[in-house]
């Protein structure tokens, strides 16, 4: 069986992309028999590295019918029709295919989180995703749920910048923080371009940075280079919250509170005034 004439991504990229996470032999093994098994959901979601999914289960499509099935096996009716490549001998959904199956067996909070790393990593554009949830996916168990995650997000908005960013959104949504603007662009009393920061609240000038797991690894050159640039938000204008992953995923409640009170006592940003010129 060739790659499905439904391919979104060539498939000699998503092998480049792939093969900085190996594919274990069991893997094969699995996939390998008389019925067509397709490498989907959970399983696809892991090796193209998306965010949410940290472990390889053995996840597969299968046609309908099929007799001899295993715990992971997900029958479909019209297995022809899903949108796969050949990746490395292996038989995988395409990315907007995972993230459509992936809504009819996990939380749609990470399904938003594997869609952001998606995007981010540009394994997948966003019009062609939504695409894909919109036409071609329709009427397919799991594109409901793409739709309302993709809805979720501002057309034409930027992917957050890491996954504890991505979850950082979710706690603001959870705890009734109005939406962010994301990777929002600091901008000094030049007109330059001072940082981009993870989260701005225009027109209050305030902004919200995340400091992930990978912080406390951080070179003396990284450290440094943190500094000035929190000291160039802060020479900007913009008041801050700095949270943690620990604050994200084990305090939502304080991260919550102290955005809001970072919210109130921000200053309004003034408008720029405009240029009068004399009449000739």
């Amino acid at each position: 069986m060739g790659r499905s004439p439904n391919c979104h991504t060539p498939s000699s990229c998503l092998d480049a992309m792939i093969t900085t996470r190996p594919i274990p032999d069991w893997l094969y093994e699995a996939a390998s028999g008389r019925a067509t098994r397709i490498v989907d959901y959970r399983a696809s979601a892991w090796l193209y590295g998306l965010d949410g999914v940290p472990t390889l289960q053995p996840e597969f499509s299968i046609a309908h019918g099929t007799r001899k099935r295993r715990p992971f096996d997900h029958q479909r009716r019209r297995i022809d029709d899903l949108d796969i490549v050949e990746v490395q001998g292996l038989l995988v959904a395409s990315v907007p295919q995972t993230l459509v199956d992936l809504c009819a067996v996990i939380h749609p909070d990470i399904v938003e989180r594997a869609a952001e790393s998606a995007l981010r990593m540009q394994l997948v554009s966003e019009l062609e995703l939504r695409d894909f949830a919109n036409a071609w996916a329709f009427y397919r168990r799991g594109a409901p749920g793409l739709r309302e995650v993709l809805g979720r997000r501002p057309f034409g908005t930027p992917p957050t910048g890491s996954d504890l960013e991505t979850m950082c959104l979710q706690v603001f949504r959870r705890g009734g923080i109005r939406e962010p603007v994301r990777q929002y662009p600091v901008v000094d009393g030049d007109g330059e371009v001072a940082a981009i920061a993870d989260f701005g609240f225009p027109p209050k000038l305030f902004v919200v940075e995340t400091d992930g797991l990978e912080t406390h690894g951080k070179t003396k050159e990284q450290q440094q280079y943190d500094l000035n640039r929190q000291n160039r938000i802060s020479d900007a204008g913009h008041a801050f919250r700095r949270f943690t992953y620990t604050d994200v995923t084990q305090r939502p409640r304080y991260v919550c509170r102290e955005t809001e009170r970072g919210l109130l006592a921000a200053q309004i940003a003034l408008p720029t005034p405009p240029i009068l010129r004399r009449a000739s």
